[in-house]
């Protein structure tokens, strides 16, 4: 009967294997920090194509994932080095403008949407742009 009993808790005894960690049940929160949420191109001419990386940090405590971008128009493009952001790390979101038929003082909006705290956060870029073959025709 002992030999019995030993036999049954040998088979529980065994040491158990921790499940992986699950990204989407961390707690706490992920937070974008930008150093810079507004650039200024500045004075351009239509056709110019310029780039911008904005650099920010991810200050929660919680992986932040960013799950969709709208740029707003077919003017400018987002890419995004790593959607997924470990806490304390930084990001890079780079937006490219191409000012091909704009004219005036441009400001467009690229709308990051995630699961931080704040899950829908815009960044700005602007410039202002001569375009000789509007302003001739306008």
């Amino acid at each position: 009967m002992v030999f019995s009993l030993l036999l049954i808790f040998s088979c529980n005894s065994g040491t158990k294997k921790s499940a992986p960690a699950d990204k989407t049940n961390e707690s706490g929160d992920a937070k974008f920090v930008f150093s810079e949420e507004m650039h200024n191109f500045g004075s351009l001419k239509a056709g110019e194509i310029v780039s911008f990386t904005f650099i920010f940090r991810n200050e929660g405590t919680k992986t932040l994932i960013i799950t969709d971008v709208d740029s707003g128009c077919g003017c400018t493009e987002v890419k995004i080095s790593n959607k997924n952001i470990a806490p304390g790390q930084e990001g890079q979101i780079e937006v490219i403008y191409n000012s091909a038929g704009e004219v005036g003082r441009q400001l467009k909006t690229i709308t990051l949407f995630s699961n931080a705290d704040q899950p829908k956060k815009q960044l700005f870029i602007k410039a202002n742009i001569t375009n000789e073959l509007i302003e001739i025709y306008s």
